[in-house]
This record gives structure tokens, C-alpha cells and sequence, in this order.
């Protein structure tokens, strides 16, 4: 004898069929949104690292060359963390325009990007 499905339990079954599979497509979007965040945090991490150890190396070089032009040494790194003190302090009384606001920003169209879904 052959089980038969009332209309209702068919639609019941199709019905559930249909959450699993969306529960399993915002899971895996999830899944897409996080592993991109992550690989542009790791490659802007690569980049800052990089960008760091060449800033500093120039610092230095800038320091010990003015050091020499004035005839002592410290007075050159004096120079260059003078400059660097007054671009920090730029920066924190105007962290929030600079800063905050971008990075928010940033945050935000990142995680609410719309995928392109083709038709």
C-alpha cells in the first residue's frame, strides 16, 4: 500500500524544506561576510606592518641627517618626535572627525554591502 500525503502534510514538508535551506543560506553568508571582514583585516595588518618598519626607517634617517646638519645627534630625533608630538596631538582633539567617524563608517558599508545575485 502506497503512503499518501495529505495536501497539508505536503505542504508542511515543502514548507520546512524551504526554512532549512534559508537558515543554511544565511548561515553560509554569514559564513562569506566574516571570512572577507578577516582577509581585509589581515592583508591592511600586512600592510600597515610594512608601511611601519618603512616610516621608521625613514624617521631614523631623517633624524641622524638633521642631527648632522646641527652638529648633535639627539638634537635630530628631537626634531622628528617634536613633529610627531604636534601631529598626535592634531589627532586627538580631532579624533572623532578623523577617526571615529571613518572607521565606523567603513565598518558599517562592509557589513551591509549588497551582493551582486544574478537574476
Amino acid at each position: 500500500m502506497e503512503d499518501r500525503k495529505t495536501p497539508i502534510e505536503y505542504l508542511l514538508e515543502r514548507g520546512q524544506a524551504y526554512a532549512n535551506t534559508t537558515i543554511q543560506l544565511l548561515k553560509l553568508k554569514g559564513v562569506e561576510r566574516f571570512a572577507d571582514i578577516a582577509s581585509n583585516l589581515a592583508s591592511n595588518f600586512v600592510i600597515l606592518i610594512l608601511t611601519a618598519i618603512f616610516f621608521i626607517n625613514l624617521n631614523l634617517g631623517i633624524a641622524l641627517f638633521i642631527g648632522d646638519l646641527f652638529g648633535k645627534i639627539w638634537f635630530g630625533f628631537l626634531v622628528v618626535a617634536a613633529f610627531y608630538g604636534i601631529i598626535g596631538l592634531f589627532f586627538y582633539l580631532f579624533r572623532e572627525h578623523f577617526i571615529k567617524r571613518g572607521v565606523r563608517n567603513s565598518v558599517i558599508k562592509e557589513l551591509l554591502k549588497e551582493e551582486d545575485v544574478p537574476e
